[in-house]
């Protein structure tokens, strides 16, 4: 059950949340390129699956629900019994289908690729950090120790970014039309949580005391689950809303369908 997702969380962010590299010392001659540069490596070493794939659901829901409530309350005011007038009914169906025709592919488009995970988080590091503490993680992260950790702030972001829909009820398990998209999503986070080994001992990373208890490792850690989950949320809703715009705007294509399904009723309850 995805509630289950981060059952030993805290532990393993505890256990993970350690090792380091130093940051480079040669002289810097183009300051800002070689932030740039050392930025580009950081995020790109990430894996955004977890975020997409919650976003994929998230967006899909969010117009689902408000194509099904539109559809409710044109149903009610033309009379139809909601035994009859909802998700089973043919001309519902049908309806839905013109509100959210487009859906896919502006899920396609403006989620699935990921992108915009990298690009939020990219601002927010050039942002919050300066060049050595972006390298320093960059590196980090290319070390088998930096890699387990940097697992882990990704489950742990992914976490928080699943909490802030489901807690408020924006994303549900079981909504009809998201089957596909909830599918994937267990898929990627079972995925994700099969790298952690069964058994941790990072007494071999020399540098994991320093890196998770100060300088650029917290900073980070930090970052991520405060501007960098924040950045994931902007999007995703600015996303949502345009689905639910583009719902709305269609309202009067479920005339035809909510009417023709009041004959019918009619036309059943005077036999």
């Amino acid at each position: 059950m995805m509630a289950k997702w981060i059952a030993g969380v805290a532990a393993l962010g505890a256990a993970f949340f350690m090792s380091s590299a130093p940051a480079a010392t040669d002289p810097d001659p183009d300051p800002e390129a070689l932030k740039q540069d050392a930025v580009s490596r950081l995020i790109d070493s990430h894996d955004v699956s977890l975020p997409v794939n919650i976003g994929r659901v998230y967006v899909k829901q969010a117009a689902l629900t408000a194509a099904r409530d539109l559809l409710y309350e044109k149903g009610k005011a033309a009379g139809l019994d909601s035994k009859v007038w909802n998700l089973n009914h043919p001309e519902w169906q049908a309806a839905e289908h013109k509100l959210t025709d487009g859906l896919d592919g502006l899920i396609q488009r403006r989620v699935a690729g990921g992108v915009w995970v990298q690009e939020g988080w990219s601002e927010q590091v050039s942002i919050l950090m300066n060049g050595e503490e972006a390298d320093e993680v960059a590196v980090h992260f290319q070390t088998e120790g930096g890699q387990l950790q940097r697992r882990v702030i990704e489950w742990f972001v992914g976490e928080l970014i699943m909490q802030t829909y489901t807690f408020t009820d924006r994303l549900k398990y079981g909504v009809p039309g998201s089957e596909q998209e909830m599918e994937d999503l267990r898929k990627v986070t079972y995925e994700a949580r099969s790298h952690f080994p069964p058994i941790y001992d990072l007494t071999q990373y020399p540098d994991a005391v320093k890196f998770a208890s100060r300088g650029a490792g917290v900073e980070y850690f930090k970052m991520m689950v405060m501007q960098g989950v924040h950045s994931v949320h902007l999007h995703l809703e600015s996303v949502a809303n345009e689905a639910r715009g583009m719902v709305r705007s269609r309202a009067a294509l479920a005339d035809p369908h909510v009417e023709k399904a009041r004959q019918q009723a009619a036309a059943g309850g005077s036999r």
